[in-house]
């Protein structure tokens, strides 16, 4: 190499040594400058400073928190049991033992009763059919209270046409019937601590539901139900077919018992 390509590498190094410095330079000017402007917009403002002391009276927060339901969502909510008032005397009256107002359950004493669960529960225009000298046996829970205890939703059916068909051949005993002035009647007994039945009245089921009292009884949980004439002295009624004679059969429809107490 000659002495005149040296020079010129020498002065190309000395160029770009010349150049960065001045690159350099610009850039620290410009650092400077933007700091300057900084702290000129900080002027008049306190900065505070947090030291050991301040975080250790810092208290903690839970990293996650659910905001309030919005007030629409909440009134979808399922009810307090305090908004349910039914709910409460459904739950009151089984933990006292009190049970359903209506009878619950057919017993086996039950005889000559056609769709004899149709007793049970409310009134729904669904009568279980005592045939005459039959008898119903249900099960449910009457207390003695004041006035009536216990109402029975009956009504008497076919005694009309009862009286049409003497001439079919009805057996003996049935020609009580042919008296409208001494009409079949229903009678009410209810079961004592001692386990002994205690009748308590009778209705004929042709008006209003009879209504019946305890007297002298606490409570009872069985009742019994009775079809028969219960005003005319038996005249020939023992012995008499215990099961429907006809189409036309006189009955007793008990559609509810209930407990008012």
């Amino acid at each position: 190499m000659d002495t005149g390509q040296k020079m010129k590498n020498i002065v190309r190094l000395i160029a770009f040594f010349v150049l960065s410095t001045l690159l350099v330079s610009q850039s620290l000017v410009d650092v400077a400058k933007k700091e300057q402007e900084r702290r000129e917009k900080l002027k008049g403002k306190n900065a505070k400073v947090v030291t050991n002391a301040d975080l250790k009276t810092v208290k903690k927060a839970p990293a996650v928190t659910i905001p309030p339901a919005p007030p629409g969502e909440a009134a979808a909510a399922e009810p307090e049991e305090a908004d349910m008032p039914e709910a409460q005397e459904a739950e009151r009256a089984y933990d006292e033992g009190a049970g359903s107002a209506f009878a619950t359950e057919i017993l086996l004493d039950t005889a000559m009763v056609e769709n004899p669960d149709f007793a049970l529960g409310s009134p729904d225009g669904q009568y279980a059919e005592i045939s005459l000298y039959g008898s119903l046996e249900v099960e449910f829970t009457a207390k003695n209270g004041p006035g009536p205890d216990i109402v029975v939703h009956a009504r008497l059916a076919g005694l009309e046409e009862m009286a049409e068909s003497q001439e079919e051949g009805i057996p003996v005993g049935f020609g009580a019937g042919m008296q409208p002035e001494i009409p079949p009647m229903y009678g009410v007994l209810v079961l004592d601590d001692r386990g002994i039945w205690q009748a308590i009245g009778k209705d004929t089921g042709s008006g209003r539901p009879g209504r019946f009292e305890l007297g002298d009884l606490a409570s009872s949980k069985r009742i019994k139900i009775i079809f028969r004439y219960l005003d005319v002295p038996d005249t020939g009624t023992v012995g008499a077919k215990l099961w429907r004679t006809s189409e036309k059969e006189i009955t007793m429809g008990i559609d509810a018992v209930e407990a008012l107490h």
